[in-house]
This record gives structure tokens, C-alpha cells and sequence, in this order.
């Protein structure tokens, strides 16, 4: 045993030994290839050498460029996955119209709502609008994007009065890799301490604000008890005629629902909203409107804001604001004439509204739900 053991411990060794020696012959001659003239001048190492540098740049940009399409492809962590989707579009009248990046960020503000509430900086947007991004578009197509996202957002959006979109931006981080360039997207509020409209800073003020309105559209809905739609509508009209009323003097809430029920005091676009409101919460299809409003007495004009509202197959005109006794001006009316603005068509109600679909300067145009040419009769 011992003398087998013995002779296969040197072989081995030998073995290790030539194979230490053919190594240092080869990166000898490699050497020679380079560094010696005899052997560096030699036209067939000239061939091969030519033909090892060929292939060596082949694998490298073979695999650079594999590289580049694995970090393009890499799959997003879970909170890049958390996409936002709108499922009930049926009081989202303005979302619908949006092109698919716009409704990509529209449904993200909306999912981090809790997020913009209590003032989070940074709100990671789903990876998925980065398929709309290149350097050429990059900072106009997705600026504008975001900016028709918001209109489109705080018209669908009423309850969440307490948002502040000059206060929102969206910020773009640019990722280079060799020549491949991706892009990551963010909320932001920039300078600004939170999102809110001014008179709210705290989460808890908006809380607070959001039971009060809750309460307060809970004793109105309670008076609706009719399952007559026109009934449902007129109603909700008459409440808002007769407990709110129209006010210029500034103030944070002059235009939004919680100054409507609170303090009752708003302009002409609070009276929109808290309608529009109260027919979402009855399941009853309605559509904020903006235009300019026509004096026909007076011949004057001014901006303006009223409703669409969805009754037995069409849709019918309803401007609370004008129907208060208190109307645009100082002029006064009395209450048997009320109605004088409520389920018009448009051959009548548009003598004195013109609508306008554009809600910013460089916005998108918005299309509106084309009125019946008459006003609403009501069925006996």
C-alpha cells in the first residue's frame, strides 16, 4: 500500500509541474506577440491578433448592450407596482377625457390622498408613466400631463376641497446609465409646508372640516326622501337658493363646499360644487361647468360657474347661483321666480351662459355633455 501510495504522490506533483510549465510558455509567447519584434511582426500573430481583437470587442459591446436592456427592463420594487386605478368613473366626468398619462397621475393623486393630507414631500408615482417619458417630451408633454390631471381632478373631486394644486408639483429624477436614460417621478410640495388651502395646516384641522361636512350633507340628504329623481334634484337646488348665499369678499373657502354649508357664504363656483356634491352622494350624474355669465339686462359678463345635471335620458342646465334671490350684482328676485335657471335646455339657457372647456390658459379643452335644446318639463 505504502509504495502505490508513494509513486501516484509523484505523479502528481509532475503532472502540476508541466502544467505550471505549458502556462508560462503560453503567457511567454503571448508576450512575445506584442513585445518582440521577430514574433510582433509576424504576419500570421499579426492575422490573429487582428482577429482576437474583433472578437473581444464583439463580447463587450454584446454584453454593454445587454446590460443596458437588463437595467432598462429592471422590474420596479412593490411600491413601484402600487398603481392607482379608477374603477368608478360614473361621477368622473372630466377623468374620462384625459389622455393615459394624465389619468396615470390623476389616479395617483387621488390614491395618496392620505399622503397629500398630512404633507408627505416626494410621493413616488407609479414606474408606469415613465413609458410616456423621452428627453424631447419630458418637460413639456408630462408638465402639461400633470397640469390637466389636476383640472381634470378637482372638478371630478369636490369633497376634497382642502387640497391646494398651486401648492403640488411634480418633480422628475433623470437616471443615466451609459447611454440609456430612465426616469423616476414624484409629488412634491416644493417650498410650501403642506398642500393645503390656506386657513388648514394640520391634519386634524382637515379631519375635523371633512366630519363637519359630513354632517351637514347628512341633514340635507335626510330631507330628500322622494325616489323621483326630479324630485331629488330640486330639492338639493332649493336648499342651497335658500340657506346659502353669494358672497365677493375673500376668503379660502369662498369657493369650495365646507365655505358653502359652514359659513354659508360663497361665490358663484361654491354654489357649483356643494351641488354637485349633494348629486354625487344621490347617484345622480352631474358635471361642474365654467364659462362667462351674460347680463342681458345689463349686457355685462363676468366668470362664471354652474351645472349639468343627468335627468330621464338628458342633460338639463341648473345655476343655483342665479336662482338665489341674490344674484350676480346687486340686483334682487323674488322667490316664486327661482327656478328661473333650473333644468334648462339649451336654446334658452344659453342666451345667457357661454361655456368654456378650457379651465387654464394652456389647458387641454374640455367637452361638456350636450344639453337637450329644450327645458325640462315636468311629468304630472
Amino acid at each position: 500500500m505504502g509504495n502505490y501510495y508513494n509513486y501516484d504522490k509523484k505523479k502528481s506533483k509532475l503532472g502540476l509541474i508541466i502544467k505550471f510549465i505549458i502556462v508560462a510558455l503560453i503567457a511567454l509567447f503571448i508576450y512575445g506577440c506584442y513585445n518582440v519584434d521577430f514574433l510582433k511582426n509576424n504576419e500570421y500573430i499579426k492575422m490573429a491578433k487582428s482577429k482576437i481583437a474583433t472578437t473581444v470587442s464583439n463580447i463587450t459591446n454584446s454584453t454593454k448592450d445587454s446590460l443596458s436592456i437588463l437595467i432598462e427592463n429592471y422590474e420596479p420594487d412593490e411600491e413601484d407596482y402600487a398603481v392607482y386605478e379608477i374603477s368608478d368613473t360614473q361621477n368622473r366626468y372630466y377623468y374620462n377625457q384625459l389622455d393615459e398619462p394624465s389619468k396615470i397621475i390623476y389616479a395617483e393623486i387621488l390614491g395618496n390622498v392620505d399622503k397629500i393630507k398630512k404633507g408627505e414631500d416626494n410621493i413616488k408615482i407609479s414606474s408606469s408613466l415613465s413609458l410616456y417619458a423621452t428627453e424631447e417630451n419630458i418637460s413639456d408633454s408630462l408638465m402639461s400631463s400633470f397640469q390637466n390631471a389636476w383640472d381634470a381632478f378637482r372638478n371630478d373631486n369636490v369633497d376634497l376641497f382642502y387640497i391646494d394644486g398651486t401648492k403640488m408639483c411634480l418633480v422628475t429624477k433623470t437616471i443615466k446609465r451609459g447611454n440609456k436614460t430612465s426616469y423616476e417621478f414624484y409629488i412634491s410640495k416644493g417650498d410650501n409646508a403642506n398642500y393645503l388651502i390656506d386657513g388648514f395646516s394640520t391634519v386634524e384641522e382637515v379631519e375635523q372640516a371633512e366630519a363637519f361636512v359630513a354632517t351637514e350633507e347628512s341633514k340635507i340628504l335626510s330631507t330628500i326622501t322622494e325616489k323621483n329623481d326630479y324630485y331629488k334634484i330640486m330639492k338639493a337646488h332649493n336648499w342651497i337658493v335658500e340657506n346659502v348665499e353669494y358672497n365677493l369678499n375673500e376668503s379660502s373657502n369662498n369657493a369650495n363646499i365646507y365655505g358653502a354649508l359652514k359659513d354659508k357664504t360663497v361665490v358663484c363656483e361654491g354654489y357649483a360644487r356643494l351641488f354637485k356634491s349633494l348629486m354625487d352622494k344621490l347617484d345622480i350624474p352631474c358635471v361642474l361647468v365654467s364659462g362667462v355669465g351674460i347680463d342681458l339686462d345689463q349686457g355685462s359678463r363676468e366668470n362664471h360657474a354652474w351645472n349639468y345635471v343627468y335627468l330621464k335620458g338628458n342633460w338639463y342646465a341648473v345655476d343655483t347661483t342665479w336662482d338665489d334671490p341674490v344674484i350676480i350684482g346687486n340686483g334682487y328676485v323674488s322667490k316664486d321666480i327661482q327656478y328661473r335657471f333650473f333644468l334648462k335646455g339649451s336654446d334658452e339657457f344659453n342666451k345667457s351662459h357661454t361655456q368654456e372647456g378650457k379651465l387654464v390658459e394652456n389647458g387641454m379643452e374640455f367637452k361638456y355633455p350636450e344639453l337637450s335644446k329644450e327645458d325640462y318639463v315636468k311629468e304630472n
